[in-house]
């Protein structure tokens, strides 16, 4: 099997491709062929090194992963070998390899879902879109008409989060972007408006009548998060889905988030997954329905071979690209 390893922190650079053998399902998981990887912005953190304590190097990115089954490992049931599949590879890693090993309770069958969805697409989404899923409806537990923004706006999580928040019922969706070329993009992507982040705080409140919003989603952090205070109504809450500035935490007094009324949360997919992967596996299904059923879509740049993982990281790093990315493998 082919598969990318970065054993030392450099960035996308420090990618290289590598033939290993074969792997072998483990009991309770499955082993499938990789048909194409979602490339997000994690992917570039990692290569950086920032997660060494969790993933210590050597090791093979990739979050999602579709693909057609393999092998089926001992104790699993519901599932046949040349299966397609889409699956959340979270705490395992590998995706961005030609075969990867996967747990059956984050692994979506395809040909289960209410409409065709194709390969490229689920592995596109999966992650992604169960994220804002969760996060609008678990986590800021949303209601109808409530008005959102959300930063990264035309990102691999942002083309999600408008799109979805307008399917669960919210009102007014906001959003910000780093230029003017990607404003043109927000009817498509469920916003009613764009705007720059540098003058985000003036912007939303001019489009709220100085009223603020009832949610703020947050994937960026440093300034962004204490900004993002100023436009939040009384009640309003900040939701943390985030990090991809790779700023210093943003420290805040507890007593200033009870004098002004706020509310603070935070919410990563991999770690509610691990805690509860059955429920992360249901939201998953459900999304991927929706984006069969095409109440939502996903926005694909580009679809670069498994030899080219770096160059398409290196785009993420530059902020050069809207909606995600995916690897062919």
């Amino acid at each position: 099997m082919k598969a990318i390893i970065i054993d030392q922190p450099g960035g996308p650079e420090s990618l290289k491709i590598q033939e290993k053998p074969d792997l072998q399902p483990a009991p309770g998981m499955l082993t499938i062929d990789v048909a194409y990887a979602g490339v997000g912005y994690f992917e570039v953190l990692l290569s950086r090194g920032e997660f060494n304590a969790a993933y210590p190097m050597p090791l093979t990115p990739g979050l999602e992963v579709s693909g057609y089954v393999r092998a089926i490992g001992e104790g699993v049931e519901g599932f046949y070998v040349g299966q397609p599949v889409a699956s959340m590879t979270l705490h395992d890693l590998g995706g961005f390899a030609s075969v990867a090993n996967v747990r059956p309770d984050l692994t979506v069958p395809l040909d289960q879902l209410e409409a065709d969805l194709d390969l490229v697409t689920a592995a596109a989404s999966i992650v992604n879109l169960t994220t804002a899923y969760l996060a609008i409806q678990e986590v800021h537990r949303i209601r109808t008409g409530d008005s959102v923004l959300v930063h990264a706006a035309v990102g691999g999580l942002g083309s999600f989060l408008g799109q979805m928040a307008k399917r669960l019922g919210a009102g007014k969706v906001l959003g910000t972007v780093g230029s003017h070329e990607k404003i043109k993009l927000a009817a498509s992507l469920g916003y009613d408006e764009l705007f720059l982040r540098t003058d985000f705080v003036e912007q939303t409140l001019r489009a709220t009548g100085q009223q603020g919003v009832d949610a703020v989603f947050d994937p960026v952090g440093g300034s962004m998060r204490k900004q993002s205070l100023k436009v939040l109504r009384p009640l309003g809450q900040l939701v943390v889905v985030g990090n991809a500035s790779g700023e210093e935490d943003v420290m805040h007094s507890f007593n200033q988030i009870w004098f002004s009324n706020h509310q603070f949360a935070g919410f990563t997919l991999g770690g509610y997954s691990d805690s509860n992967p059955v429920e992360a596996g249901k939201a998953a299904r459900e999304v991927l329905n929706m984006l069969a059923k095409k109440e939502i879509h996903a926005e694909i740049q580009g679809v670069y071979p498994l030899e080219k993982a770096a160059e398409a990281l290196a785009l993420l790093e530059n902020k050069n690209t809207v909606g995600k990315l995916v690897l062919k493998i």
